[in-house]
């Protein structure tokens, strides 16, 4: 895919989970899951060849980043793993932070990830760049 001459992906962004509980959370008494979905978010093959330098950078030496997925457009798309003072999270658990901003809509998301999560992330956006080689 190309967007004005540049290469680009079209990548779905999904977060599912378990986390809010019925018992324990009163303000999730609608749904026990949360699933969060962007099914149509393009983003830059350069901008998608640095997300994944950094994911790895971070399995190396747990160095905070912040990414500007941007394309040009009218969307701004950002991705940050970090440790906050303000949050239960530290350099092997970091929050990912996602803030996705168009014309219509916004929504910033943080939630806490560990290793693997980030090691499994790289891992399939390499498996997706393979299929284009």
């Amino acid at each position: 895919m190309f967007l004005d001459g540049e290469p680009c992906f079209l990548m779905e962004l999904r977060s599912t989970g378990t986390s809010f509980r019925r018992d324990n959370h009163d303000f999730s008494e609608v749904v026990e899951d949360f699933d969060l979905r962007l099914p149509q978010v393009v983003v830059l093959r350069i901008h998608f060849d640095a997300l994944l330098r950094a994911l790895r950078q971070w399995q190396a030496t747990q160095e905070s980043f912040s990414l500007d997925l941007d394309n040009g457009r009218d969307v701004t798309c950002t991705v940050e793993v970090r440790s906050r003072s303000d949050a239960a999270s530290d350099r092997w658990k970091p929050d990912f932070t996602l803030v996705y901003a168009s014309a219509k809509a916004r929504i910033e998301v943080t939630f806490g990830v560990d290793a693997s999560c980030l090691l499994e992330w790289a891992e399939g956006l390499e498996q997706a760049v393979a299929i284009f080689h």
